[in-house]
């Protein structure tokens, strides 16, 4: 028996069934008159076959690191590069195995990422005899960067940035992180860990004024108070 198919607009996707609305979004389906014997599309096999290829990717990744772990320790000249690299293998594997998966929200995705990129620049530099750049320049840009970040993401899902706020507890408690250890005389120059403070604070207690009860409401949420 078939069903007159019904294709929604917004999801272009094709529903062979007698519902009125779209499954996904919920809008209301518009039918041409036509038959399929697929109800619902499979989107499993592209799923599947997606998995797959990442843990092939990231089976040969390993595979490549430890030969060139061996190499590097056969070729030794005062640099551990198959350090640098080991690290870059494994920020990729880590992009390609969470920040792919669609079941991880854009968040999520989004701290992780940071969060991987502050151990690489401090990876890189111990390899390199650790000079103290990443904590100089390297995770204080990071952490800018992600301010940046929660401003645009702010901006494009203005309805509900309330959910960004405790990306930017995270980033003021880096940069305070990052502070003292200006202070404590392991950071160089003043102007990049003030900066990085002063603008990931600004952000946080502007939300706080600016947001009023919604950015209350969230942090009650967030942290049981």
């Amino acid at each position: 028996m078939g069903y007159t198919m019904n294709k929604c607009k917004r999801c272009g996707v094709i529903i062979n069934d007698e519902t009125s609305r779209c499954l996904f979004c919920g809008m209301v389906l518009s039918g041409d008159g036509s038959g399929t014997e697929d109800i619902y599309p499979d989107i499993r096999k592209k799923t599947r076959l997606l998995k797959r290829l990442i843990n092939i990717v990231s089976y040969f990744a390993v595979v490549t690191e430890i030969f060139l772990i061996v190499l590097n320790y056969y070729n030794y000249n005062g640099i551990k590069w198959s350090v640098i690299t080991g690290g870059t293998i494994f920020y990729m594997i880590l992009t390609l195995q969470y920040t792919v998966n669609k079941r991880n929200g854009h968040i999520k995705k989004i701290f992780v990422q940071m969060l991987g990129a502050m151990l690489l620049v401090v990876v890189i530099d111990f390899a390199l005899g650790f000079s103290g750049w990443s904590f100089n320049i390297g995770i204080p840009l990071i952490i800018l960067l992600l301010d940046v970040t929660i401003i645009i993401c702010m901006v494009i899902n203005y309805e509900n940035w309330q959910s960004y706020i405790l990306m930017q507890i995270f980033t003021l408690i880096m940069s305070i992180i990052h502070m003292v250890f200006y202070l404590a005389g392991k950071v160089i120059g003043p102007l990049i860990p003030w900066v990085t403070f002063g603008v990931s604070a600004v952000i946080f207690t502007s939300c706080l004024v600016i947001g009023g009860k919604k950015a209350k409401n969230e942090l009650k949420r967030r942290f049981y108070i």
